[in-house]
Order: C-alpha cells, then sequence, then structure tokens
C-alpha cells in the first residue's frame, strides 16, 4: 500500500520542538533582503521630501532612534525578518542617517547592515559616518571593528576585542557577544583561533547570557568541551525559560558537537534546573536512542517536580516505546489540566497527531478543538483539513486546506508551508470528481515545472496525481509513469519506491504488471524505512500476491497494528481467511469499519469473501 504523503504526523515530532529555533545567517534568510540597489532607490526615493515633510520627519527623528533598539534580535537580526521587511527597515535607517547626519542612526544602521550580512550597505552607512564623525568616537570604533569581523577582515584571534569591551556599555557588550556568535557560524575558522579570546572575554561577563552563549559557541566548534560544558551551565542559570538566543545556540551545539549536551547533562544536576531544560534533558537522551534511561529519568523528575512540559515529553515517550494510546492520553490530559494556554494547546496537536495515526478520528478531533492558543493557528488548520482527508471527506479537507492558505503566517509549530502543500494535495485528490482533481493537478503541475525550484515542487504534485490515476481513474500506467518522475526528482525516497512497486503489483495491466520488479522496490524501500507500515503492508501483500500466505501476515500485523487503515484491515483479514482463521479475519474486517473513513476497499473484499456487511441504521427523525 502506499499512504499519501499528507498522513498525519507522528507523535514524534513534539521532541522537535525545543529545537526549531532559526539557524542563523542562513542563505534563504538573506536572500529575503532587498538588494543594495533596491534600498538605494528607496533612499532616493524616500528622499524627496517638501521642507514640512522635513520638518516632520526632523520630529520623528528621536522616536525612529528609540524604536530602532528593539529591531536588533536573534544573533543581530535573524528573528526581525520573521516579523517583517528587513530591506525596507534597512532603507528607513539609511534615509533617516541621509537626512539627521546623527552618528547615533548611523551606529543603528551599521548595526542592522553587518547583522544582516547586507555588506554593500554596511559599507555605504560606515563611509557616511566617517563623513559625518572624521574623527572616530567610541562607537565608530565599536562598529568599525565588529565591520571588519563581519566581513572577515579582523585578526582571526580576536585582536582587540579586550579593548572594545572594555569600553562597551552593557547593551553593546550584549550586542558584541551576539555578532561573535554569528561571525563563528559564518567563518569557521575563526572558532579555532578565537576561542581562547572569547572564553577569557566571557569570563568577565559571568552574568551576561550572551557572553555564555558566544562562549559555549567557540569552545564547541573549537573542540573545547570542558569550556562549552561550563558556559552551557552558566547559561542554564541565567535563562531559565531558552529564549530564542538560546534554543538557537543549543541547536547549533547538537548539530557540531552532539557529545557536548551529553556530557552537560552528565555532569549537571537537572533537578535544580528550570522544567523547559529538564525537558531537554530527556530529548537528548531519547536523540542518543537512550529511551529507557529517558523514561526512567523523567519519572525521576516528575516525582519531584510535575509540570506540563514534563507531562508531555511523557506522551511523547510512551507513544515512542508503543505504549497504549489511552496512556500517551493520560499524560496529555495532565498536561492540559495543569498548563498554560500554549502548553495545552501543544498537547492537544499532539493529541490530534496520536489518535490520527490510530485512526480514531472523532478523538483526534476532539483534541484538535482544544487548541486555542495563537501560536498554533496554523497548526490546527493542517491537521483540520488533513483528518478530513483522512476520513475521505474531501470536499471538507479541502474548504480547510483552503483556509489555511489564507492565513497571514504560513508557519506554525509543527507544521510548514509544504505540509500545507502535501495536506492541500491529499485534499484534492480525495475530492469527488476525478477529472476536475485531475485538471487542477495538472494546472499545478505545469505551472511548478516553470518556476526555478520546481525540483522542490514537482514530486508533491507527482505523487498525488499517481494516487489520483491509481485509486481514482485506474489508470495504473499513468499512475506508474509520475511515479517514475518522482523518483528520478527524489532517488532515494523509500515511499517513492514503494508506492511504485505496489502500483505495479497490483496492476494487471499486462507490459507494467511487473511482479518481480514491483517486489524488488519494495524490499528496497523496506530495507531503508523496516518501520513504516505502509511499506510492511506493501511487503505483506507482496508476498501473499506471490503465494506465501504464511510469511505475509507478520507484515500486515505489524502494519495493522501501527496504521489500523481499512485497505491494510483488507489486506490482513484476506490473508487470515485464506489461512484458515476466518473469525478472526471477521474481526479486523468489521472493528475496521467500525472505526468509519474511506471503506470502500474493505466492503469489497469482505463481498468478495461473502461476509454481509452490517445493517446501516436509518437516521432518527427529529421529534415533533
Amino acid at each position: 500500500m502506499f499512504f499519501a504523503n499528507a498522513r498525519i504526523r507522528s507523535v514524534a515530532a513534539a521532541v522537535l520542538m525545543l529545537f526549531t529555533a532559526t539557524a542563523c545567517a542562513s542563505n534563504d534568510s538573506v536572500a529575503k533582503i532587498k538588494t543594495p540597489q533596491d534600498i538605494k532607490k528607496i533612499v532616493q526615493k524616500k528622499s524627496r521630501y517638501t521642507p514640512e515633510e522635513r520638518e516632520v520627519e526632523q520630529r520623528r527623528r528621536m522616536g525612529v532612534i528609540e524604536r530602532a533598539n528593539t529591531v536588533f534580535t536573534l544573533l543581530g537580526g535573524e528573528m526581525a525578518l520573521q516579523k517583517g521587511d528587513a530591506g525596507t527597515a534597512l532603507a528607513t535607517y539609511m534615509v533617516t542617517l541621509e537626512r539627521t547626519k546623527d552618528p547615533v542612526v548611523a551606529e543603528r544602521a551599521l548595526e542592522m547592515a553587518v547583522s544582516l550580512n547586507a555588506f554593500e550597505p554596511a559599507e555605504m552607512i560606515y563611509q557616511k559616518w566617517r563623513q559625518i564623525e572624521p574623527v572616530p568616537g567610541e562607537a565608530q570604533k565599536r562598529m568599525g571593528w565588529v565591520r571588519n569581523l563581519m566581513m572577515g577582515r579582523a585578526d582571526k584571534s580576536l585582536k582587540g576585542l579586550d579593548e572594545i569591551l572594555s569600553r562597551a556599555e552593557e547593551e553593546h557588550a550584549k550586542q558584541i557577544f551576539l555578532l561573535l556568535s554569528q561571525a563563528a557560524v559564518q567563518q569557521p575558522d575563526l572558532a579555532a583561533k578565537g576561542a581562547s579570546q572569547v572564553h577569557k572575554a566571557a569570563q568577565k561577563y559571568p552574568d551576561m547570557p550572551e557572553a555564555s552563549i558566544a562562549d559555549a559557541i567557540y569552545s564547541a566548534q573549537s573542540g573545547s568541551d570542558r569550556h562549552a560544558v561550563s558556559a552551557l551551565q552558566n547559561l542554564a542559570k541565567l535563562d531559565s525559560e531558552i529564549l530564542p538566543p538560546t534554543a538557537l545556540t543549543l541547536r547549533l551545539v547538537a548539530q557540531r558537537n552532539p557529545e557536548i549536551l551529553s556530557r552537560f547533562f552528565r555532569d549537571t544536576d537537572s533537578k535544580k534546573l528550570s522544567s523547559v531544560w529538564q525537558e531537554l534533558e530527556i530529548a537528548t537522551l531519547i536523540a542518543n536512542k537512550q529511551q529507557d534511561k529517558a523514561y526512567k529519568r523523567l519519572h525521576e523528575l516528575l516525582a519531584d517536580n510535575p509540570n506540563a512540559d514534563l507531562y508531555i515529553q511523557a506522551a511523547y515517550l510512551a507513544g515512542s516505546r508503543r505504549e497504549d494510546i489511552s496512556v500517551v492520553n493520560g499524560y496529555l490530559e495532565k498536561a492540559y489540566r495543569t498548563g498554560t494556554d500554549e502548553q495545552k494547546s501543544r498537547a492537544a496537536v499532539i493529541g490530534a497527531m496520536g489518535y490520527g495515526d490510530k485512526r480514531e478520528f472523532k478523538k483526534a478531533e476532539r483534541w484538535v478543538n482544544r487548541i486555542t492558543s495563537p501560536e498554533y493557528v496554523f497548526d490546527k488548520a493542517v491537521l483540520k483539513a488533513s483528518l478530513q482527508a483522512e476520513q475521505g471527506n474531501g470536499k471538507a479537507a479541502l474548504a480547510e486546506a483552503r483556509k489555511a492558505q489564507k492565513l497571514p503566517e504560513q508557519q506554525g509549530r509543527f507544521f510548514g508551508s509544504s505540509d500545507l502543500q502535501r495536506a492541500y494535495l491529499f485534499a484534492l485528490s480525495k475530492h469527488g470528481n476525478a477529472q476536475e482533481v485531475l485538471s487542477e493537478l495538472n494546472a499545478l503541475a505545469a505551472k511548478a515545472a516553470k518556476k526555478p525550484d520546481a525540483d522542490k515542487l514537482l514530486p508533491d504534485i507527482l505523487y498525488q496525481r499517481a494516487l489520483v490515476y491509481a485509486d481514482l481513474l485506474h489508470q495504473p500506467d499513468k499512475a506508474i509513469a509520475d511515479l517514475r518522475r518522482y523518483l528520478k526528482l527524489n532517488p532515494n525516497s523509500a515511499a517513492g519506491m514503494n508506492a511504485l512497486g505496489y502500483t505495479m503489483l497490483i496492476s494487471r495491466q499486462s507490459g507494467i504488471s511487473d511482479t518481480d520488479e514491483a517486489f524488488k522496490l519494495i524490499q528496497t524501500a523496506y530495507n531503508l524505512d523496516p518501520e513504516s507500515p505502509a511499506i510492511n503492508d506493501s511487503m505483506g501483500w507482496a508476498y501473499y500476491r506471490k503465494g506465501d500466505a504464511q510469511t505475509a501476515l507478520p507484515y500486515l500485523q505489524y502494519a495493522f497494528g501501527r496504521y489500523p487503515d481499512s485497505e491494510v484491515a483488507a489486506h490482513l483479514g484476506e490473508v487470515l481467511w485464506q489461512l484458515g482463521q476466518k473469525e478472526e479475519a471477521k474481526k479486523v474486517w468489521f472493528d475496521s469499519l467500525a472505526k468509519g473513513g474511506d471503506v470502500a476497499v474493505l466492503k469489497k473484499t469482505m463481498r468478495r469473501f461473502g461476509v454481509a456487511l452490517p445493517v446501516s441504521k436509518p437516521a432518527k427523525k427529529p421529534a415533533k
């Protein structure tokens, strides 16, 4: 069987929550900034003020300067990019600098430019500042040093850092440490040569989280594990909530030197840390595949300090250990009762995904309705669309997906725009009119093919179109053609191999129904992803079609246990029936019917074996 890409995610997504901070200085982010040419145009355009407008602007100048202090965030502006148009903001500062000739405005403008890696505007601002202030003041010296650092012109041993910091006020020192961290990520050789200098400097600021952040990053990247652990210990004391700069730091450390996080928790009494750091400890153990140790540690922490974050983590662990969904739900209910609105909504998202994976849609929908926090509006919308599609309610699913597409923010805590696209395409494939669906998918494919990022956009469209060809239009040859194109774009996709193999396996058309190739494709997919319920279903069905029902049985039992879909139920029941276990087969079929969803394949199988379908009870008429 090949399930749709938009299938509701496993509860395992919960552990990723602590590592979703935006990576600093990413190419994608930089690309969103307006080019220097664009900025020059903005400067020129906005310079054409009347005298009256100039006077108004002069009065607003101090307000602009004051607001500028709030723009600089997470390693010099990365988070600002998510909240607005950084290019226009920078242009505004440059316009203001042109009119005011104010060194304070120059400082803020240069600060923003270097933090965004907008080096050409940075150079324009710096030269203008030199004209305004020919004899450099402390601010110009400091920002000149920072400019050279970010542009790779500074001495790699960070000569002059102590002098710059000694003359900087506290807020400026914080800025320097954050930019130092950003520079280390962009210039890998900087950490090796400058780690000792940054460590010594950070020791002079024991109460400044930004100093510990820089120390941790430089020490981790240079291999100074002891100093990195010490810096993280100090950071944990100073930032109990794991604010965005700290979250990003932890993510970077986990990527570059994951052993440091493990050592940090081995050397640190986490009972003295906040629940957020305790949750991170559990996540780290899980990432290191130490689930039993994580479970034991979690219950120790819960005994001392029960809280919503730990209950959510307990729910994740219980799910990953294949415990009954009722156990997972119990932890989530405790989190919901004791948590903040954000924690309640996070628990509700996980609950909805967990029950969705178990095909218990009514319970999943009840959890979805409990999502109320603004941070999870997008996640809620994607879940609603996915749940409707999973139940075969194409029209309702499509309506929910289109609502989600209209939301101003296309990124949630769990799901992103790519997840919405998959949900939308899946919903589209469940729509009633197959020809209309095909027409829209064809249009989407043609549009995507013309875009520069066609290789990223086309695969999901091809996959869903294959599903329409296979399931709705009964044209396996076209489904197979699309899946072969899909695999050319994603050659290592286990899902793609499984989909192609399964489609070939069930096709009865000569020339495309190559059982040997189908079996090889499914087997390769299984070797890549042996825990996938969809691939296990395909393996079982492949063995059954080869005449080996006994070998098929455990694959199908595994698939049904992890994903009790009606098509899997049809396959498992048929194999049980052929092995003489007819009562067990009927139980699987009837239990699956009771759960609802898209049961057309299941009903067809039951009729083929002469099993009578339950009589639908007529709806009760309302009392007059």
